[in-house]
Order: structure tokens, then C-alpha cells, then sequence
């Protein structure tokens, strides 16, 4: 607070309206596989968007690392770069979370509808858009958010660019990683691939990924554009080990995926979309005794996947509707290869045939966006989705938004592990309202405050103990603040806080941590840029209060810090060193002895352009 008074001009949460760039939203034609054709100050919801170059400054590995820094969003726990890890939005666990590359779902719908953002590289990536809050009248099984993963375009006006990158770290952690893009005439293209390699910042927790991606683009006369996009990985990891409990758990992720993309404008107030996705999604969950190396359960799950869409835009950002359709087809298979567990052999075929429209009509300074999604199901009822937004635009330095909505979640359509081996068709559904402002009228600062409320039900629960699935209602409640200072002299403080208190509506009981998310959560950063000496460095900080039992350590805060150093800042195309230092403070963090936070860990490494 202390450099509020001393900035030199106003703060704004981006350089000009917060999310002006945010869902491929602008006046014009978009950019890349979009739902809402909405500019920042006509979006209801509670969104937050990260840039290319704020992800370069963190050092990133992953998507993980990145949610690491983002209101709302909690991680369990950041171990090696590339494991599998849990998250949830606002208390709404990552099986109530859409994950989308391109348009493209990552969630495995049989294990637990998890999407593996700690599996996502970063290298490819042109933004992150966080929605906090229920979206399924636009994005479908979206009960506690959206996490919507924009891909680099190629670049302009050169026929070859590209990176070179490598780190090496703790353990042996190391990332490799190179680019390479151009275009010419009308085609244009985007490579990346690389790896992530360590014997595990944590003892058991050891990764082996790697990754490619590539888009091809081209654009016809007239303003028409198709983009063909491929995107292979696969990661071998340590989830767990533990000497006193004689116990291990490794695990295995492999994705292909491919999507081809068409945006035709059809006229100045009207555009057609239209895009054919497939691929195929593997997962393996091997668990052992430490002691003989011996297996006890060894689960597999395959998904083939293949999706088609089309959606027409018409009028505009502040009067306009977009309305699509949708089809959808999941083919899972299922084994338990040692103990055969009943419930764990499984094959079928969800399909999902879906209609939307999502609109917006301005008058004045009051924007309204309703929005409506009606899904047909072969396995499952079917859901009807709603939402109505508005925002309120007061003076030049002030909004306020809001939004009412009812959505939706995957159930556990199948498990392996179950001791009765039920299969779970009931949808989760949410009722949710949210509210708040974003403003600029203090000076040099940018502030942001969302209250929600949710009431969430058929929400499933497992009672490992007696051995049942069993559904309860929950209610969420709380506060997401955010702020941003203006830069004074290369220096910029952000700051947010969340509350979320969720409880039994039956009973008034508070929920379990792993039901909830953390009760407090605090995330701040402490910025520093000097382009003249090409020189940026970023301390960040994340306090959490898990909220369980005294044999854990349930509360603390980490602290990160990244330094970048161009060697020629005058050149764009400097190399670059780069330093990072993690959990400075060597803080504990976990809810069980067994699976613990990564203690403090060195990087170093450097990045060529050309």
C-alpha cells in the first residue's frame, strides 16, 4: 500500500480494459476458438487471464505452475515439475472444471473427469483464461469453472523464428524445450516440442514427459482461415512413496489430440465457425508394495474421443447473439489387471448432442448476457443450463457485474476400485450468484471484488470405509479480491485474497478440506522490470489454511523468486539467463506424512531466440 500513493499513472489489470483480449473477445473477428464474442467490460463472470510474457517471467514448466499464481485457484500441492497434482476453483474440485486447449477437452471422463494441467507445457501457450464460477450455458460440464488454454499463432512477416531453452535444477530436474514459427504467403506455421525430466524433488515423485505441438494456418481470400493442430504427450511419474507405510503409486498419461478449425465471415455483422476434433486419452494408476516392488492394483482407462462443432455469430460485441451446436463422442475402456477389483472392467460410449446461444444487448451504459444450453445425454439425464449476466458501467473508472446461472458436472460415470462396483448417472448440478466491481477510481491502483454463492447438488462423495458412493448437497460461499498497483520506477505489487466457507446445508457441518479448498487463501507479487537493462525479476508468495487435523501442517505460505537477464536487452532477440529459487523459506505443507510439498529448489538455465 505503501507505493500507491507514488505510482506515476493509473493501474489497470492489463494494458488498457483487464480482459479486452481475453476469450478471443474483440469487436472484430476473433482470433481462435471462442464461446463469448464479449470485449472485458461486457463479461458477467469472474475471469483472469495470464499473458505469454507474464508465464516467461515465472520460469514456468506447466499450466500448474501458472494456476499457482491465480485468484481463486488452488493447487494441493506444486512437487516436480510434470506430476499429477488435485486443484479446484473457489472450492469446486478439478472434476467440476472444464480444461480446454484450442477448444479441445483435456478431462478423463472415467478418471474422475481430471484434466492433468501439470501436464500442460507452457511453451505453446498464448494465454490462460480462468473463469471462477459456473459456465455451462456456454462451455457445458463446467460446474466450477473454466480453465481455457489459448495456443500461440504463427508468426508474421518472417519466414523462420524460433527458441531454444534448457534448465537444470534440483534432483536433476532439467527442461528442454525449443520453438519454431513463420509463415508466408498465406500459410503460416507453429512447432514446439521438449522435455521435462527428474529423479523427483520429492523422494518417489520422479517425471518423465514429453511433449509436442504443431499448427499449420492458412488464410484464404476473402478473410477466411482454417488452422490444422496436433498436440502429442506422455508423462511416466512417481504420484507417492512412502518407506513407514511400505507403499508406492505410480502413474502414466498419454494424449493425442488433433482439431481442424474453420472461421468464415459471412458478412461485417456475421461469422461461421466450424471445427472437427478427435484423439485418444490413456491413463495407467499402479500401486505397490515399496518394500518387495510388488503391485497390488494396476488400473488402465483408455478414452477415444471425437467431437464436432458450429456456431454462427451475429450483430456484435454490445448487440449480437452467438448460437452453435455441438456433438460429442467418448468411448472409454476400463481394466483392473491384478486383482480384477469389482467395478473396474468397464466399456462404453457417452454421447452428447448440445444447443446454445449466448447473447448480449447494450443500452446505455447497463449490458445484459443471457445465455441458455440444452444437452441430450445417452447415459445421463439431461441438463438445461442458464445463465444471466450484466454489468454496469459507472463513470469511466467503474463496473459493476453480475451473473445468476445453473449448471452442470459429470458424474462418475465409471471408477475402477469401487467395492460394489456401481456406475454413478446422476449429474452434479450447481446454483450459483455472483457479484461485485471492478474499478480504477482510487488512483494508481486496480482493484477487483467478486462475492459468490453456491449451492451445489448430487455431489458425490466415496466412504472408503464403508466401502459406498454416496451424494450430499454443499453450499459455498465467500469473497475473491484482487489489486494491482501501477509500475513506480519498475516496480508493481498485485495482491488477492479468497474466503470460502463451504458447509452441509442439511446439517451446518463444514465440509472437509478436500470438499472445499483451502478457507483462506492469500497470493501476492512483487514485480520488477527494467527493459532498459533487460532485467525482470518476480517474488511471489501463496498462503493457504487447509483447514484439517494437527498431524498434518495444513498452513503456510511459499515464496518464489525468478529473475530473467537479457544479455543485449537493445536486441529482442537476446539471449537470455534466467534463475529461479522455490520454496524460499523451506516451508511444510501437507495434509498427509507421505505426500509433502517440494522443499527448496534451485534452477538455472538460458533461453536463445532467433
Amino acid at each position: 500500500m505503501l507505493l500507491i500513493p507514488l505510482a506515476p499513472i493509473s493501474a489497470r489489470g492489463e494494458d488498457g480494459d483487464e480482459v479486452t483480449r481475453s476469450l478471443g473477445l474483440s469487436e472484430e473477428q476473433p482470433d481462435g476458438v471462442s464461446r463469448l464474442p464479449r470485449p472485458a467490460s461486457l463479461i458477467a463472470e469472474n475471469v483472469t487471464v495470464v499473458t505469454a510474457d507474464e508465464i516467461a517471467r515465472l520460469n514456468a514448466h506447466t499450466v500448474a505452475d501458472v494456476l499457482q499464481t491465480v485468484p481463486g485457484v488452488q493447487l494441493d500441492l506444486l512437487q516436480t515439475p510434470g506430476a499429477i497434482l488435485l486443484y479446484d476453483i473457489l472450492g469446486s474440485s478439478n472434476r467440476h472444471i472444464q480444461v480446454q486447449i484450442d477448444g479441445v477437452p483435456q478431462n478423463f471422463v472415467s478418471s474422475e473427469n481430471l484434466a492433468h494441467v501439470g501436464m500442460i507445457p507452457v511453451q505453446m501457450i498464448e494465454r490462460i483464461e480462468v473463469i471462477n464460477g459456473a459456465a455451462s450455458a456456454a462451455w457445458g460440464s463446467a460446474l466450477g469453472g473454466v480453465i481455457n488454454i489459448v495456443t500461440k499463432s504463427p508468426v508474421t512477416e518472417r519466414g523462420a523464428a524460433g527458441l531454444a531453452s534448457a534448465s537444470i535444477g534440483r534432483k536433476a530436474t532439467s527442461d528442454l524445450r525449443g520453438e519454431v514459427t513463420g509463415s508466408s504467403g498465406g500459410f503460416g506455421y507453429y512447432l514446439t516440442g521438449g522435455t521435462i525430466r527428474s529423479d523427483g524433488v520429492v523422494p518417489g515423485n520422479d517425471v518423465d514427459f514429453g511433449h509436442g505441438f504443431g499448427k499449420i494456418t492458412y488464410d484464404f481470400i476473402g478473410g477466411a482461415k482454417a488452422t490444422l493442430g496436433v498436440d502429442a504427450r506422455y508423462a511416466d511419474t512417481g504420484i507417492m512413496s512412502s518407506a513407514r507405510y511400505d507403499f508406492f503409486e505410480t502413474g502414466a498419461v498419454r494424449y493425442l489430440n488433433g482439431y481442424l478449425a474453420l472461421q468464415v465471415p459471412l458478412s461485417g455483422r456475421a461469422s461461421l465457425e466450424m471445427t472437427g476434433r478427435g484423439g485418444v486419452r490413456d491413463a495407467e494408476d499402479r500401486r505397490g508394495v515399496l518394500s518387495q516392488g510388488l503391485l497390488f492394483f494396476n488400473a488402465q482407462a483408455r478414452e477415444v474421443h471425437q467431437g464436432y462443432t458450429a456456431a454462427l455469430t451475429l450483430g456484435d460485441a454490445r448487440l449480437g447473439v452467438k448460437t452453435g451446436l455441438e456433438f460429442e463422442r467418448i468411448g472409454v475402456t476400463q481394466r483392473e489387471l491384478v486383482r480384477h477389483v469389482p467395478g473396474s472392467d468397464a466399456d462404453l460410449t457417452l454421447t452428447r448432442y448440445s444447443a446454445y446461444a449466448n447473447g448480449t444487448v447494450t443500452v446505455g451504459r447497463l449490458s445484459l448476457l443471457p445465455g441458455v444450453r440444452v444437452d441430450h445425454l445417452n447415459l445421463l439425464d439431461d441438463p438445461i443450463s442458464a445463465t444471466m449476466g450484466a454489468t454496469l458501467r459507472l463513470g469511466e473508472s467503474t463496473l459493476l457485474r453480475g451473473y445468476a446461472a445453473r449448471g452442470y458436472s459429470l458424474p462418475l460415470i465409471s471408477f475402477y476400485g469401487s467395492a460394489n462396483g456401481q456406475l454413478q448417472h446422476e449429474l452434479q448440478q450447481v446454483a450459483t450468484v455472483q457479484w461485485g466491481l471492478e474499478s480504477t477510481a482510487v488512483p494508481y491502483l486496480w482493484l477487483k471484488g467478486m462475492l459468490f454463492h453456491n449451492n451445489v447438488w448430487n455431489v458425490q462423495d466415496y466412504d472408503y470405509q464403508a466401502g459406498i458412493m454416496r451424494t450430499q448437497r454443499q453450499r459455498r460461499h465467500g469473497v475473491d479480491l484482487e489489486l494491482r498497483t501501477s509500475r513506480w520506477h519498475g516496480f508493481a505489487l498485485t495482491g488477492a485474497y479468497t474466503f470460502t466457507d463451504g458447509r452441509n446445508p442439511k446439517t451446518g457441518a463444514e465440509l472437509d478440506v478436500n470438499q472445499s479448498g483451502p478457507r483462506h487463501a492469500v497470493k501476492g507479487a512483487l514485480s520488477y522490470d527494467n527493459a532498459a537493462a533487460g532485467l525482470s525479476c518476480v517474488l511471489t508468495g501463496n498462503y493457504a489454511d487447509w483447514n484439517v487435523g494437527p498431524a498434518a501442517h495444513p498452513v503456510a505460505t511459499l515464496f518464489d523468486l525468478h529473475v530473467n537477464q537479457k544479455l543485449l536487452p537493445a536486441r529482442d532477440t537476446s539471449p537470455e539467463l534466467f534463475f529461479s529459487v522455490r520454496n524460499i523459506l523451506d516451508a511444510k505443507l501437507y495434509q498427509y506424512e507421505f505426500r509433502q510439498t517440494a522443499p527448496r529448489w534451485f534452477e538455472i538455465g538460458g533461453r536463445f531466440r532467433f
